[in-house]
């Protein structure tokens, strides 16, 4: 009898630890669930196959200049939200995203600057968010943090500065995506909140903040490039990719986030590897350049760098290239849509041979007066991109830009473009056209319109160089 009773205890036992290992098990899946930043990078590779995240973007249109023939410049704004685990609680802002720099930069509540009041402004005490050090460490209570200046310049416009502090934030991508996308894509990282900012170009600037999608290099430190955090935390492919329609035909822009959609494919990738990936931009090399069957003098001697730059409007070329390549293409004087759009094709012959071929549609506009505008900026060689100062020293001389290329809007018009963060290497594939298919794809189902918006943005007719002194 004694043994009966000791083996109907044991079985009563061990039926007891099964219901509570089941509970407990079930208690831990629905934690990760919940918090997906607690995953880990195992759990994140397994869930690569759910596809890209997908945002939609919308055109910001900016006049550069109050003249009737000056050109317009886009921002293709998006949106993001920062702070706490739980959707609900996050604030959103619109930023635009910007493969040319490397810091998430947001307009905040420590900002009193014009530029500042007139945008949503991140509160990092609503988020309960610490500030931190240029090394990541937490600021003693009374002591005062290091600041960062940044400057901002997309070549196409007005040359700015932002001065802010650093704080330690979750930053998710918005909740505009496709159906089917995975559901939450979050980062934390470490973001410059603004303490001050100069009028030009943020003062009617369309957007709350600034993503930087560039490589490391381009970052304070690790811990502050956005997209590496976020393949490295949420599991992500180690792939984003850019899409512009040409406004003739309309369409929604968009960005993804973990891979690139074949169906916005016209023809295959093809590869052109990052020069200097260190630097932290995202350049390739120029060999030569040809308008129709000519090739310029330009990239002859020495090859040129092209710089992949998703915050220019323009193709930015050499200050002594910009005479020849406007004869060249013979537009300058041309008058009405027919004649904009027949003009000859423009080459740009990078490493490995792989040629990018931009037409008159993409290199060139009609403005309000009727006349033709060539989407092309002179680079000067005095001016430098890339610097950064903390605490009021500078941690990173500019990089040289004379012999260089933007490859700006123009060829996002173009081409279809994939980043590669892993490989460093740029992809390129003619864009499939903005028709809409006969039947949704799964990216389609509940996605909202392209939005287009248009802004008049006052500045001075001939912008500064980016060696030019600002204030703050």
């Amino acid at each position: 009898d004694q043994c009966g009773t000791n083996s109907n205890t044991g079985q009563a036992f061990a039926t007891f630890m099964k219901i509570i290992y089941t509970v407990l098990l079930h208690i831990l899946l629905f934690v990760v669930r919940a918090n997906p930043l607690r995953k880990g990078l195992s759990i994140g590779k397994l869930r690569r196959d759910q596809g890209p995240v997908i945002l939609p973007l919308s055109r910001k249109l900016t006049k550069l200049g109050d003249a009737a023939a000056a050109p317009s410049k886009s921002y293709y704004v998006g949106k993001i939200q920062i702070g706490a685990a739980a959707p609900e609680g996050r604030q959103e802002m619109l930023v635009f995203f910007d493969s040319g720099s490397g810091q998430v930069i947001l307009d905040s509540t420590r900002c009193t600057a014009p530029a500042c009041l007139k945008h949503h402004q991140y509160s990092s005490e609503l988020s309960g968010a610490p500030t931190v050090n240029a090394n990541g460490q937490i600021v003693a209570p009374g002591t005062a943090s290091d600041t960062a200046t940044i400057g901002l310049d997309s070549n196409d416009a007005e040359p700015g500065l932002v001065r802010g502090n650093f704080v330690r934030d979750l930053v998710c991508l918005g909740t505009e995506r496709s159906m089917g996308s995975r559901m939450d894509a979050c980062a934390e990282v470490i973001l410059v909140a603004a303490t001050n900012m100069t009028n030009q170009p943020f003062l009617d600037a369309p957007f709350d903040g600034i993503v930087g999608l560039g490589l490391e290099g381009l970052s304070v430190g690790s811990d502050y490039n956005f997209f590496g955090r976020l393949i490295a935390r949420a599991g992500l492919l180690p792939q984003f990719a850019l899409f512009v329609p040409n406004q003739a035909e309309g369409g929604r822009a968009e960005i993804s986030f973990g891979g690139h959609r074949p169906d916005r494919l016209a023809g295959p990738l093809a590869w052109a590897p990052v020069v200097e990936p260190e630097a932290g931009f995202w350049q390739v090399t120029v060999k030569s350049v040809r308008v129709g069957d000519r090739t310029l003098d330009v990239c002859k001697d020495s090859a040129c760098r092209g710089y992949v730059d998703s915050s220019s409007s323009q193709l930015g070329v050499p200050e002594e290239t910009l005479a020849e390549m406007e004869v060249a293409l013979g537009l300058k004087d041309s008058q009405g849509v027919r004649a904009c759009t027949d003009g000859p094709e423009l080459h740009l012959v990078l490493e490995g041979g792989l040629e990018l071929t931009l037409t008159a549609r993409e290199y060139a506009e009609v403005s309000e007066t009727g006349s033709c505008n060539l989407l092309l900026h002179p680079l000067h060689k005095t001016e430098t991109a890339g610097s950064k100062k903390i605490v009021n020293k500078e941690s990173r001389a500019g990089t040289a830009l004379s012999q260089s290329f933007i490859l700006g809007e123009p060829v996002f018009r173009r081409y279809y473009t994939v980043f590669d963060w892993d490989l460093k290497q740029i992809g390129f594939g003619l864009a499939a056209g903005t028709t809409a298919p006969s039947s949704k794809t799964p990216y389609e189902d509940e996605m909202p319109e392209h939005t287009e918006e248009f802004i008049l943005l006052q500045t001075n007719e001939h912008r500064k160089s980016t060696g030019a002194h600002h204030e703050l």
